[in-house]
């Protein structure tokens, strides 16, 4: 861990253009201790060599981030249901579903040809006891099924599950990002400590744990008891942590990595750069920024007042932020909903234009005319690293000061939090269906609230939002997002493009609204 106590700050100019500059120096040499210098098997055309930014918290679908803290659980994990790029749910261990018109409730038909890899086959029974489990170990996400009533066997090969409260998005949470769907053998779960460190999934490949450096390198082979043989493209998967993409960068134009899982900082810095056929695959589906977590001020008790919050809101000069360290890859926002997405409307992103003389007498206002000093926390990574400068920058000029902590891993942010040593956070998250989204930002108990913030007004435009079907509640998603806005509860500078570096010679699916591209469905050109 790094601690930053007095960081220097730059004025607001120099800074991101220092920053820029900065980003630029990716598409030059580089390295860190903790990188590895080479991938095992690149340049074969049955290897698939991917770089990840930082390790999984565990190999436990129950206990694992999603996204791209995920990525190294999409080769072995097949997920019930997947999410296409047009947002339409395809079908994946489930042939077909059906959601209740009340929103409570959403019936499974299983393929009736799936096995884990153990050799167990996928029934209704193994889908019940995996979901009771996830459920019951309360990870980072199993907020999304905390109204969980009950999850009935109807047959062999089919299932309800009902919640007690109503989510238009329902299936939506068995599908790759969200992790619930990613079933485990009923082998593993009578032993489940062997899930932090194994597969037991019903995906194409698993883990071979005898060449795995866990926090380094996951290396994964053949899943021989696969339902479809022939959605194995690869001989071996290799999925390795470049925490610096300095590295991650020469590993790639050095035909090391096939996919590189990257950020838009290194992707506008490196457009220009890469090798013939090589290309960038992107969509805007994420917002990154200042996540401001102490909202009744127990810890940071200036951040209890909203015009505090929204002083730092008027403090950011997103539209310098975002060209500065983004580019092309992303776009000024001040909400969490990405354009694209239900729930956006253009007139959160006029709320709070550029006015550093506003946010100092809003600070005045609420009784700190000579400026605050926040604790801040980030996950150590490119993306995060150099925003925080950035935000730092900005904030500095209307007499707000960053004191900002480098962490590790998200386990060791997790920790901190849960201690309370940061009254916010820098981070990104992606949008989605605004149900499902709202779970890691919104609610009560989401991996991202960690002081458990509630709102009323707040609570009950959700669950109004939340009751009507999905094609008619956009505009009601639109009062929810308005009212997170005036709450000030985030700090978002940019809208952002999700960004892999594809070499030539290899054909991934698109990411638009599955968030991410699972690497399961990576596969040589054709």
């Amino acid at each position: 861990m790094k601690q930053h106590t007095s960081l220097r700050l730059r004025r607001a100019t120099a800074a991101l253009a220092a920053l820029a500059a900065s980003a630029l120096a990716l598409s030059g040499c580089g390295g860190s201790a903790g990188s590895p210098g080479g991938t095992s098997g690149a340049g074969s055309g049955q290897v698939l060599t991917v770089s990840n930014t930082f390790a999984p918290i565990s190999m436990d679908p129950a206990l694992s981030g999603n996204g791209r803290a995920g990525t190294m659980l999409q080769p072995a994990y097949e997920p019930l249901v997947r999410t296409g790029a047009d947002g339409k749910l395809e079908p994946a261990l489930a042939e077909s579903w059906n959601v209740a018109p009340d929103n409570m409730s959403v019936t499974f038909k299983l393929r009736d040809n799936a096995k884990f890899s153990d050799g167990e086959p996928v029934t209704a029974e193994a889908a019940k006891k995996s979901i009771e489990y996830w459920v019951s170990k309360k990870g980072p996400f199993a907020v999304n099924l905390a109204t969980l009533e009950s999850v009935t066997v109807n047959g062999e090969f089919e299932f309800t599950v009902k919640v007690s409260a109503p989510n238009p998005d329902l299936a939506s949470i068995f599908n790759t990002y969200w992790l619930a769907g990613d079933l485990i053998s009923p082998k593993a779960l009578a032993t489940p400590d062997v899930l932090g460190t194994e597969t037991h999934g019903a995906g194409p490949y698993v883990l071979d744990t005898g060449a795995t450096i866990t926090g380094k390198s996951y290396t994964y082979l053949p899943n021989k008891n696969y339902y479809d043989p022939t959605k194995i493209h690869w001989d071996k998967v290799v999925i390795s942590v470049y925490e610096d993409q300095n590295s991650a960068v020469q590993a790639f134009k050095a035909g090391q990595l096939k996919v590189m899982v990257s950020d838009p900082i290194t992707a506008n810095a490196n457009k220009a750069g890469l090798a013939q056929g090589a290309r960038i695959v992107s969509d805007p589906v994420q917002w990154t920024g200042l996540i401001i977590n102490d909202r009744t001020g127990e810890v940071n008790k200036p951040l209890g007042d909203v015009k505090v919050r929204q002083a730092i809101n008027y403090g950011i000069d997103r539209s310098l932020v975002t060209q500065a360290l983004f580019g092309d890859f992303g776009t000024p926002t001040s909400q969490l909903q990405v354009k694209g997405f239900t729930g956006y409307d253009e007139t959160n992103d006029k709320k709070y234009p550029y006015d550093p003389e506003k946010a100092k007498a809003l600070l005045a206002e609420a009784g700190y005319p000579g400026g605050i000093t926040i604790d801040v926390g980030y996950v150590k990574n490119t993306l995060n690293s150099t925003q925080a400068q950035a935000i730092a920058g900005q904030l500095e000029k209307i007499g707000v000061k960053l004191n900002i902590t480098e962490v590790q891993n998200f386990g060791e942010l997790n920790t901190r939090m849960a201690q309370k040593k940061f009254g916010a956070i820098i981070a990104q998250s992606n949008s989605g269906t605004p149900f499902m989204a709202k779970f890691q930002t919104l609610d009560p108990n989401g991996s991202y609230n960690y002081y458990h913030s509630q709102d009323p007004e707040l609570t009950a435009l959700i669950n109004a939002a939340a009751a009507k079907p999905a094609a008619d509640s956009e505009e009601a998603w639109k009062k929810v997002q308005g009212r997170v806005a005036d709450l000030a509860w985030f700090a978002m500078t940019s809208a952002l493009n999700v960004s892999y570096f594809v070499a030539q010679g290899v054909d991934v699916p698109q990411p638009g609204q599955s968030l991410i591209i699972d690497m399961a469905l990576v596969k040589p050109a054709t």
